[in-house]
């Protein structure tokens, strides 16, 4: 029993040092971009625009917006049907990695972390679900991979103080998402999922609120509760202080929260189809957050296990639990039993 105790607190001692340095070197991208002048006026314009809109609107597809044609597999880039102040950003970007059946088999879309730098451990995956009978897809959130801006980390300008270009961003995510899935759909697919990590999980858990296509979700520590996020965790201190020094405060932002906030949301897909993870000693996602949405979510899967927000146990520990609740979706290979290839993917 000491023992057990001892490694127990040996983990969470790990896990705090972990993310902590992680979240100091957030903090100091954050400091690098002091928020301009006139960010408190745009705030409050953007604020009033959306007061009392249905929160739908702001993740309808374009009208007129031409979809692209679907490639058979490699990277699809496609100009975003939401433009923001980046270029480069500008370009939605997909990377195919398809079964031995083809298009018509399940999908799973895969979407990263905050600032992930490499997608050796999410092409493995996707071998993975390619061995279960699964096509994949990675995602290029805003700001990362392919959308990165050069002498800029990866997603860098994805969530600061900026917090009109975090919702442009996001707002880019899932109608981009959107519009995948739709062709996917065109093409012949019939089942698709969202398999997303931290603000991966964020983006995809929006998503299955939106789009009616989606129908199984794995979300691995995502944000749910984005004023939290913004005015408590340890990650956003330089955000914080940004966002005072124009004179926001929480009650400023609570009324935008509708927007991004899958925490005030209800999924259009079945609770039985929804698996959420959490981190005991997490304290971006608080594991408290997460099982709360999993009871309002009625129905769906929740599993916490002994992990800060950073870190490689939720990511197989998600994939194997899925197997389990959904079998019938993974009838096609062999299980999944390879322990070395899982330590490739952290979550964060």
């Amino acid at each position: 029993m000491k023992s057990r105790t001892l490694l127990s607190r040996l983990d969470q001692a790990y896990a705090t040092a972990v993310d902590l340095v992680s979240f100091g070197f957030v903090n100091l991208l954050q400091a690098r971009h002091p928020l301009p002048a006139d960010f408190r006026s745009r705030w409050d314009q953007f604020s009033a625009e959306w007061a009392g809109r249905p929160v739908e609107d702001y993740y309808v597809v374009p009208p007129g917006f031409v979809p692209p044609e679907l490639p058979d597999r490699g990277r699809l880039l496609f100009p975003s049907p939401y433009p923001g102040e980046h270029d480069l950003n500008n370009r939605a970007a997909f990377d195919f990695f398809p079964c031995a059946v083809g298009w018509t088999a399940p999908t799973m879309l895969l979407a990263h972390g905050l600032m992930s730098v490499s997608d050796i451990g999410y092409r493995l995956w996707a071998r993975r679900l390619n061995a279960r009978g699964w096509n994949a897809i990675f995602v290029h959130l805003p700001y990362h991979y392919s959308r990165r801006l050069p002498w800029h980390f990866h997603g860098e300008l994805c969530v600061g103080g900026d917090l009109l270009r975090n919702a442009a961003g996001i707002r880019q995510s899932v109608v981009e998402c959107r519009i995948i899935l739709q062709q996917l759909h065109k093409k012949g697919g019939r089942l698709f999922g969202g398999w997303g990590t931290s603000y991966g999980g964020w983006m995809m858990g929006l998503l299955g609120c939106f789009e009616p296509l989606l129908q199984r979700m794995i979300l691995v520590e995502p944000i749910l509760n984005v004023d939290n996020a913004i005015w408590k965790a340890p990650s956003s201190i330089a955000l914080r202080a940004a966002l005072r020094r124009v004179g926001l405060t929480p009650e400023d932002t609570a009324g935008s929260m509708r927007l991004v906030c899958p925490g005030k949301l209800k999924p259009l897909l079945r609770g039985e189809h929804i698996l959420m993870l959490a981190g005991l000693y997490d304290k971006i996602a608080p594991p408290g957050d997460i099982e709360e949405l999993s009871r309002n979510w009625t129905g769906s899967h929740y599993a916490c296990f002994p992990q800060g927000h950073v870190g490689y146990t939720l990511m197989p520990e998600s994939f194997r639990m899925a197997q389990e609740i959904w079998a019938a979706d993974f009838n096609n290979g062999p299980s999944f039993t390879d322990p070395a290839a899982e330590r490739l993917a952290p979550t964060r």
